[in-house]
């Protein structure tokens, strides 16, 4: 259903001229973009915008458009736009003995009220969306199934018939923990716990991953001894998986690693990140919420899972509070949070609502977050929790600051990025948003990759740990020596040569002067659009990171219109042309914000209109 072929705009253009110029041959075609007589609010039952017939002079047929589908059309159409497939035998033998047309016509809006309120429409709503943002899995970092992002270490049970059978063990560096040994031959340490990833039961640790100690030791790059904090430096070496076992994963495959980097498993992590913008949008759809929480809320949803990678970011940062808390994976603690309707409340796999902040505190609750690197010295709090645009599987996947501005000025905003035609640009020396021919592009995308500095990788992820997630300039964690700049050793692999390539001061994508940068280098990461910039024609309150360019997008109006866009696509089978039909568009939007830019209302609007029942 989420894949077939919309009709061209200008088929549908065309049937509706035709079914005007038999009635009014006198008129001019002027197409659907020319609005209707009467305000949305003096419409309220839903009709349309544009393309409005006159009633029939007198008949049977009197006040019912020639080209109306009949009834049983209007209810496959309905079916196939709400749920994906076509109304079943038993549907069409209660719309027929429903009684005469009036009455079927009735069954029909009597269906869509029902289809509303089916789990069938939740599920439309999340093939929607994961058609239209199209968010690829995070890539691999290495041979597959290396990919990153859980920054746990993998855990593997004792295979049967060893002392240990049974217990979990660390996969790689403790070979002798299944024989009840450390390496040195002496008893191995055992603990008995809660884990989390399995609430109300008990797991049994072995060898390295059942320390408790509060120090351990690594070996740096020339293989000399270091002691680490283990609180803080994760489960590395001989350092445990700390309580509840939260600094590890527990893998139950063929090979550590597979079940969570396979897409065809859906609970593995790789694709719940990669879905979690797609859910969110469908869980708004299904609880009624605003569709502007998509980009301006500071919660999203999520199984027990996919927030352990949210937790883990946070415990990066060094936030080691959050090994004590509890809230995200033992049930009693979100027995009442909203959930799917496919799945019950309190269930670990549940797509349920969180609080970003709550996971990973460096994104912040706070909505009007202000920082300037040119003239504050103490370390940034965080950047605010911006809905999709701070979920990790949007931030990882696209793992470059423009990449990021660019998919979603396209994803959110519909902004058409298109290379320019017959143009002569000046010429290109270090900037390319004020210099050389893709500044077409950048003059756009520059104003919104400025919020999208402040996350990065680093490494290569390793059965599930390895590659770190920094966020420049946060916390205490996420600061380097001034010689970062110079890409030499050990700065001289990504993310550090990205940045130093291309956050030059004096750009577009860099607002800061030299003398600036060379006062505080990590000025270069600043994050709000300054006031002589502007995007969309909105000028920001300074507000930081995705949510300062959410704002920005929402204050034009063309997140609503393309919210609107896409909704109408799904389910009247085609997109609004922006341009043609610029009144069309604007009343539908003035209908979606009117009934608080939720869902079911406008969806509901759109199945009432003359168009829909005419099948235009």
């Amino acid at each position: 259903m989420s894949n077939r072929k919309l009709p061209p705009p200008w088929l549908a253009a065309a049937r509706c001229a035709h079914s005007l110029l038999w009635v009014l041959p006198v008129l001019f075609w002027l197409g659907c973009s020319t609005g209707s007589t009467t305000a949305p609010h003096d419409n309220p039952g839903g009709q349309d915008a544009g393309c409005v017939e006159p009633p029939s002079e007198g008949g049977s047929d009197a006040g019912v458009p020639a080209d109306v589908l009949s009834p049983s059309r209007q209810l496959r159409r309905a079916a196939l736009a709400l749920r994906g497939t076509p109304p079943t035998d038993e549907e069409y033998a209660a719309q027929e003995a429903a009684g005469d047309e009036a009455a079927q016509r009735a069954y029909v809006s009597a269906f869509v009220d029902q289809t509303l309120q089916q789990p069938a429409f939740y599920r439309t709503l999340f093939e929607t969306a994961r058609d239209w943002f199209n968010i690829p899995p995070v890539g691999p970092s290495a041979d597959p199934p290396e990919y990153g992002l859980q920054q746990q270490r993998s855990i593997v049970r004792c295979a049967d018939g060893t002392p240990k059978a049974g217990a979990w063990k660390y996969f790689r560096g403790d070979e002798k923990a299944c024989q009840g040994q450390k390496p040195d031959g002496t008893p191995a340490e055992e603990r008995s716990l809660e884990p989390w990833w399995a609430p109300g039961t008990t797991a049994v640790l072995v060898g390295y991953a059942a320390s408790v100690a509060a120090t351990g030791q690594t070996y740096d790059a020339s293989g000399f001894p270091v002691t680490v904090t283990c609180a803080t430096a994760g489960p590395i070496a001989n350092c445990g998986c700390g309580p509840a076992a939260v600094r590890c994963h527990a893998d139950t495959g063929s090979y550590p690693g597979w079940e969570d980097y396979g897409l065809h498993n859906p609970q593995g992590q790789r694709r719940l990140v990669a879905e979690e913008p797609a859910r969110l949008f469908a869980h708004l759809g299904w609880h009624d919420r605003p569709m502007t929480d998509l980009i301006l809320g500071s919660y999203s949803v999520g199984p027990t899972r996919l927030q352990a990678a949210y937790v883990m970011q946070g415990l990066a940062g060094e936030l080691t509070y959050l090994l004590d808390d509890d809230s995200w994976w033992r049930p009693s603690r979100f027995a009442n949070a909203p959930v799917d309707p496919e799945h019950s409340q309190g269930d670990p796999t549940a797509w349920r609502e969180y609080s970003v902040p709550a996971r990973n505190p460096f994104f912040l609750e706070e909505r009007d977050y202000r920082y300037d690197p040119r003239t504050q010295s103490t370390a940034m709090r965080g950047i605010p929790a911006a809905g999709m645009l701070t979920s990790l599987g949007f931030l990882s996947a696209f793992t470059r600051e423009r990449v990021r501005g660019a998919r979603a000025l396209e994803m959110l905003a519909c902004e058409e990025l298109s290379p320019p035609q017959g143009q002569e640009f000046n010429e290109y020396r270090r900037d390319p948003g004020t210099e050389g021919p893709c500044q077409h592009c950048h003059r756009r995308v520059d104003p919104a990759a400025i919020h999208f500095k402040r996350y990065a990788k680093i490494g290569h992820g390793f059965e599930g740990h390895g590659a770190t997630y920094p966020m420049p300039g946060v916390g205490t964690v996420w600061h380097w020596p001034a010689r970062w700049r110079t890409s030499e050793y050990p700065y001289h692999t990504d993310p550090f040569i990205h940045w130093n390539r291309w956050y030059m001061p004096d750009t577009l994508l860099t607002p800061i002067t030299q003398a600036q940068a060379e006062a505080n280098p990590e000025a270069v990461f600043i994050d709000f659009l300054p006031p002589e910039q502007n995007l969309l024609g909105q000028v920001s309150d300074g507000t930081v990171g995705p949510l300062g360019f959410a704002k920005l997008i929402v204050a034009s109006g063309s997140f609503d219109r393309c919210v609107v866009r896409h909704l109408h696509a799904q389910v009247m089978g085609r997109d609004i042309d922006p341009a043609k039909e610029a009144g069309y568009l604007e009343d539908q939007v003035a209908r979606f914000i009117e009934g608080g830019r939720k869902v079911r209302p406008f969806v509901k609007s759109l199945t009432q209109s003359s168009l829909f029942q005419r099948g235009l």
